[in-house]
């Protein structure tokens, strides 16, 4: 089995929320719990987290989990990916950000059998849009070692179409990604409704 660094992204400034992402509760976990707890059951070769130090700040981690901080962080997704990809020791990275907290361990799965060395893989939603996370092999490190901005590794991805392996799930409604106050009011709106259904 391919040897995956799972690289979780924690840096964000969370400007469009108001409030820090990183805290906000979900089923009784923060965004940052449910992601840490998810890669936990999956067979990662390691785990990585790229945070700021404001985020760092009383944070008890596990203590197999590699920790990398991020003080660049205002300069875009792509310091995390940067960062994050030169503390990995893996043949291939898979990109995580916290504001997925649907994400399920079985849709992670689904990714698996299409990783390689030479391949880059995301799920489609149903748009047939990209979405994360992202799963890079090590043939594109150099590439992602450079990446500037905003975009992360995307411009990486749209480079090299021939490596895409698009992977279409069973639940594209587990793919959303919270931004604003409005999407974290209809995630919990939701949770409570499925709750009282069960």
């Amino acid at each position: 089995m391919l040897k995956v660094s799972a690289i979780i992204m924690a840096s964000g400034c969370s400007v469009r929320m108001g409030t820090n992402k990183l805290f906000l509760d979900y089923q009784g976990e923060t965004f940052l719990e449910r992601t840490l707890n998810l890669t936990k059951k999956m067979p990662f070769f390691e785990r990585i987290l790229v945070i700021s130090p404001e985020n760092l700040q009383g944070l008890k981690l596990p203590t197999d989990l590699k920790v990398v901080q991020n003080i660049e962080a205002q300069k875009g997704q792509s310091a995390s990916v940067r960062l994050g990809t030169k503390a990995a020791t893996g043949e291939g990275y898979l990109y995580l950000t916290v504001d997925q907290p649907r994400l399920t361990q079985a849709l992670l799965e689904s990714l698996f059998s299409a990783y390689s060395k030479e391949t880059i893989v995301f799920p489609i939603d149903q748009r047939e849009a990209p979405c994360s996370p992202m799963f890079f092999g090590e043939a594109f490190r150099s590439e992602l070692l450079k990446v500037t901005g905003a975009s992360g590794g995307r411009v990486v991805r749209d480079n090299h179409p021939e490596a895409w392996r698009k992977i279409r799930v069973d639940r594209p409604e587990c793919l959303i990604d919270i931004d604003t106050p409005a999407e974290y009011q209809n995630l919990t709106n939701q949770s409570i409704c499925h709750s009282r259904k069960g």
